[in-house]
């Protein structure tokens, strides 16, 4: 029951905790995180692209599990 995910490439605007401000990012993956029996969010991994540093931060609720 392995299924394939396919490579995420709708862009997001999220806030880079890095540097603090506010950029459009392609996340390198995306996953829910939910607690044991209630309604989760969708958290997506990123790069930033000024310091390399990965941080993570939510995507909305529509897009895709991918990466």
């Amino acid at each position: 029951m392995s299924q394939e995910k396919q490579p995420c490439t709708k862009p997001v605007r999220v806030r880079d905790s890095s540097t603090g401000e506010e950029v459009e990012l392609v996340p390198i993956k995306v996953w829910v995180l939910a607690p044991r029996g209630r309604k989760g969010v969708k958290i997506g991994l990123f790069k930033s692209p000024k310091t390399g540093k990965y941080f993570r931060a939510k995507v909305p609720d529509d897009y895709p599990i991918c990466g």
